[in-house]
């Protein structure tokens, strides 16, 4: 439910920025048609030069605005998704570096827990180095029922 209310807010916050674009539009052509009325005399109170050098400024501040504030805030919109992405991907790959050192700590444990059953069947030394020879019969005499139990222990081991 966390992701439908993430979007949400940012369904919101779009329907709020095309609301801002458009009343800025809607101003401008306003004053951009006032301006020009005024220019050609259609308006005649404002058709004097003073009312124009009025007007000016407001007109060229409003385009300003929507050619260089607008662009920027969709900029920043940009790179925040981009920021918001990248910090999921790494939110992401360290998750799997947690899951892949969880399973490399269990493939650890059944290795030792194998080693452990199959030494059972080993007399004396049961070191690594020791293990096979003594499993292969070389170093002494194996009990073959104690050699099948911890071979078949050391197989369900290795397949849980």
């Amino acid at each position: 439910m966390a992701g439908s209310g993430e979007h949400n807010r940012i369904a919101g916050r779009d329907s709020g920025d095309g609301v801002q674009s458009w009343i800025i539009v809607v101003l401008t052509l306003i004053f951009v048609g006032l301006y020009v009325a005024s220019f050609t005399g259609l308006l005649e109170p404002l058709a004097d030069d003073n009312m124009l050098v009025r007007l000016e400024p407001i007109i060229f501040a409003i385009i300003g605005y929507y050619f260089g504030r607008l662009p920027g805030q969709q900029n920043e919109r940009t790179l925040r998704d981009e920021v918001n992405q990248k910090t999921q991907q790494t939110a992401e790959a360290q998750r799997d570096k947690e899951e892949a050192l969880t399973e490399r700590v269990a493939l650890s444990e059944k290795i030792a827990n194998a080693k452990t059953a199959l030494a059972s069947a080993a007399p004396g030394d049961t070191s690594t180095s020791q293990l096979a020879a003594n499993l292969s019969g070389r170093s002494g005499t194996i009990d073959d029922l104690a050699l099948r139990q911890s071979a078949a222990a050391c197989l369900r081991i290795l397949e849980s």
